[in-house]
């Protein structure tokens, strides 16, 4: 009887191995599978590296531009002058990096239906009280995602804001270069949008 259990034993012992000898740990919310261990820690340390380096290039010309010319002058600057610096450093680190958003003023910056679901997700998390994260995901090409929250601070209120208490013309000149523009009306440490970061060759 012992026998005949052998090959069953066996098959069980190497499902057991294989099973705990996975670098990786896959936790699967709604549609996304979040990536956790080993693999994490590389890929959110990349990420936040590239979203930190692109992020303080995109304040300091943003300042740069309001110092110049107002608030008016940096609405111009998002306008010209964001994506291309965005896409700079998607080819200085060989990724498909961007800010998107649900509530976009650009509408190059929709998201897709995996940034849409973690958006959803860090919704969620704001909504029962807990912190909000950078995660990394698994995306239908298979590569890895990093993706990190963006929440507004009071600064981002002056060209995000409720339009009653925004300068009548900066108004005019953001409905004037963004027709469809759904990115007004945020109040302080809301989820303005994510970062999403796609690893091409990692």
């Amino acid at each position: 009887m012992l026998k005949n259990n052998i090959p069953s034993i066996a098959i069980i012992a190497i499902a057991l191995f294989i099973g705990c000898s996975q670098p990786e740990q896959i936790k699967v919310k709604k549609n996304v599978q979040y990536v956790s261990g080993s693999d994490e820690v590389t890929y959110l340390k990349l990420g936040r590296e590239i979203t930190d380096s692109v992020g303080l290039q995109l304040k300091n010309n943003l300042m740069k531009a309001m110092q110049e010319g107002g608030r008016v002058n940096a609405v111009r600057f998002c306008n010209t002058k964001a994506l291309p610096i965005t896409d700079s450093y998607s080819l200085k680190y060989n990724t498909e990096v961007k800010r998107v958003s649900d509530r976009n003023r650009n509408t190059a910056n929709r998201p897709n239906e995996l940034e849409q679901a973690v958006m959803d997700d860090y919704r969620e998390l704001m909504a029962s009280g807990k912190p909000l994260s950078p995660k990394v995901a698994i995306d239908g090409d298979g590569r890895k995602n990093f993706y990190a929250p963006i929440l507004t601070g009071g600064v981002c209120l002056t060209c995000h804001g409720d339009e009653k208490n925004m300068q009548p013309e900066l108004v005019a000149v953001i409905d004037s270069l963004y027709p469809n523009d759904a990115a007004k009306g945020f109040k302080v440490d809301e989820l303005r949008g994510i970062w999403s970061v796609k690893f091409k060759n990692l």
